[in-house]
């Protein structure tokens, strides 16, 4: 339980300080799509463009659409 909460607390997107645990609860409400976790936190529009933390979006969805 302790872990999952400390995952859950990662910084994701270092540029608008977006947690793993916000971006789960996005996808686990049906935004599929880095897009729409873009328009919903306007992650990608920080500093980096997006190349910290689009890639570890892209996985956790694909996680996520993999367990079904």
């Amino acid at each position: 339980m302790e872990d999952s909460v400390i995952e859950n607390l990662k910084t994701i997107c270092l540029c608008k300080n977006i947690k793993k645990g916000t971006i789960l609860k996005a996808i686990h409400r049906g935004c599929h799509t880095v897009e729409a976790i873009n328009r919903k936190f306007r992650t990608g529009s920080g500093d980096c463009n997006g190349e910290r933390c689009h890639p570890k979006i892209k996985a956790m969805i694909k996680e996520f659409l993999k367990k079904g």
